[in-house]
């Protein structure tokens, strides 16, 4: 079977698909996608405006990745939890201001977010997924028959 035209649903590019992180349900678009583009170049050029060629302080440089992350990558969530002022849980909504404030104070989400954005196969078309099932049954392993270590000279290959 040959390479798949129009492999990935381009929609959840920039829309994102639902992941479940450890208990709650994040919506997380593609890595590179032109929200994020767009959201990176606009804190670029806001932070070269600002700091005109100095260096920018590393707080500075993290809160711009966890906004640029919000705006880029984070498309929503549900089941996320808080507490009141009385400690009591409540729901918090999501929005970029919310999700810029918890990217910034939870390293491991964020890092997650990034990883989750970058793994192509989650924006896959759904036929694809299929295809991978049926191919791995029956083709016995992931190196097509060939031995550990062997060559097959391709066009492209000099020996």
């Amino acid at each position: 079977m040959g390479y798949k035209f129009n492999r990935y649903d381009t929609e959840k590019f920039i829309d994102g698909d639902w992941v479940e992180i450890d208990g709650g349900q994040f919506k997380i678009a593609k890595f590179g996608n032109p929200a994020h583009l767009e959201a990176s170049e606009r804190i670029e050029k806001e932070m070269r405006r600002r700091y005109n060629g100095k260096d920018i302080p590393t707080a500075v440089k993290l809160e711009n990745v966890a906004r640029e992350y919000a705006e880029g990558l984070l498309r929503d969530w549900r089941d996320m939890e808080g507490q009141d002022e009385d400690g009591n849980p409540v729901q918090v909504p999501y929005s970029i201001e919310n999700a810029t404030e918890l990217l910034l104070n939870d390293e491991p989400l964020r890092n997650r977010i990034r990883q989750e954005a970058g793994d192509l196969a989650r924006f896959e078309k759904e036929y694809v997924d299929e295809q991978a099932g049926k191919r791995g049954a029956s083709s016995g392993g992931g190196t097509s028959g060939r031995k550990k270590g062997s060559k097959t000279p391709t066009a492209n290959t000099a020996e």
